[in-house]
């Protein structure tokens, strides 16, 4: 018996007569679809025609179908005044602020990719401090100044760093391979965007993220209403459980689910469908059939910009604040007994601090307890919203 049939028809029509509050609870553990990503390539809009006539780079962002434009106040090298110091880059990031343009000291370790070829030849800073040139013997290489931003150590501030989402996009070819490389060379929206920020908003930069949103996984949990027992039989339960360990989507689907929920999780102001995507109720979107008919009851979608060193945000986003979850000894790691320890915990809220979750539910509380609406626990009566609804 599926929860379908236990329902008679996953799509109640909105009004339709439903559970009493009281609800009977169908089996013992939910299950949620969880989608997330590998890290993001991070490109400005001119590295698009760059990227296009290199074969390299094109392998290196194969299989990105989701993509994010967004924008910051803008962050650029100054030319004066960067130095090396064996293996450390020191200069300056020119940064706008309310007061005007404010110079803010970094130091940059070169990447292990690099160090071979430590000490450069030489080195320069473009003038207009979008990027530096390193350079060994007849190579050259480039590094943007948001590669910067992202790996020195500076004072720059969260805010100063953060990334405005405006647009969230799609790129997936329906008979042959494309990427959000294709999509974003011949894109109106994103051409709009460009020329909005330089008449409005000529202080800021727009940068681009490419996601690959790759890997799925099944989330099962036992919340729910936990003083009913289950209907189910034990035969039931164990189809049950196989439905959802083996809920597996189509890579188009994938990409699919993952746009409509961060659509719908940020609501990016560029945007126009998908805004009010419907998950639980009424006409769901159609990629959620796949979900369904597995007996899941939740879609998760993680996205992370940790590698970017800057905190995706929208109106409706704010980024998490670690410190309304950690008390400062554990902010600082001080109870930890090594330093390999305490590096390891900073990467590890660094890497939280950067990652977003669309959660949503497809039912509603109405329709039956889930865990993705919050647990009644044993002996109380309000639900305990632990995952949003």
């Amino acid at each position: 018996m599926t929860q379908a049939q236990a329902k008679g028809s996953w799509e109640l029509p909105i009004g339709a007569n439903r559970e009493p509050a009281t609800s009977n609870r169908l089996f013992s553990a939910e299950g949620a679809i969880h989608l997330y990503s590998s890290l993001p390539a991070v490109l400005t809009p001119a590295d698009l025609y760059l990227a296009k006539r290199n074969p390299q780079f094109k392998r290196q962002i194969e299989g990105c179908n989701i993509y994010l434009v967004t924008t910051r106040t803008r962050i650029l090298v100054d030319p004066t005044g960067v130095s090396f110091e064996g293996p450390v880059l020191r200069g300056r990031f020119i940064v706008a602020r309310r007061s005007g343009w404010a110079h803010v000291d970094f130091t940059w370790s070169v990447p292990d990719c690099f160090r071979d070829q430590v000490p450069f030849d030489n080195f320069g800073v473009a003038e207009s401090g979008t990027h530096i040139v390193l350079v060994k013997g007849e190579v050259q290489i480039p590094i943007a100044a948001h590669r910067l931003v992202a790996e020195a150590a500076s004072s720059l501030t969260h805010e100063e760093r953060d990334l405005h989402v405006l647009y969230v996009g799609q790129g997936i070819g329906r008979s042959k391979k494309r990427s959000a490389l294709e999509r974003l060379l011949d894109h109106s929206t994103l051409q709009r965007i460009l020329a909005d920020v330089n008449a409005l908003h000529p202080s800021n930069e727009v940068l681009l993220l490419l996601y690959r949103f790759e890997h799925q996984k099944a989330f099962l949990s036992t919340g729910g209403d936990l003083r009913l027992d289950p209907r189910s039989t034990a035969d039931e339960e164990l189809a049950h459980m196989h439905r959802m360990t083996s809920t597996k989507m189509s890579r188009r689907s994938q990409v699919a689910l993952s746009e409509a929920a961060l659509i719908r999780y940020f609501q990016p102001y560029y945007n126009v469908k998908l805004k009010e995507s419907r998950f639980a109720t009424g006409n769901r979107i159609a990629v959620l059939r796949e979900v369904l008919k597995n007996d899941m009851t939740g879609v998760i979608v993680e996205i992370c910009s940790s590698s970017a060193g800057s905190r995706l945000r929208s109106e409706s986003a704010v980024p998490r604040e670690l410190s309304s979850l950690f008390d400062t000894e554990a902010l600082t790691g001080s109870r930890l007994d090594s330093d390999d320890m305490r590096r390891a915990w900073r990467e590890q809220l660094h890497q939280m601090a950067h990652t977003h979750y669309a959660q949503f539910a497809l039912t509603t509380p109405q329709e039956r307890d889930t865990f993705m609406h919050g647990t009644i626990w044993n002996g109380g009566n309000d639900r305990v919203d632990l995952f949003g609804s």
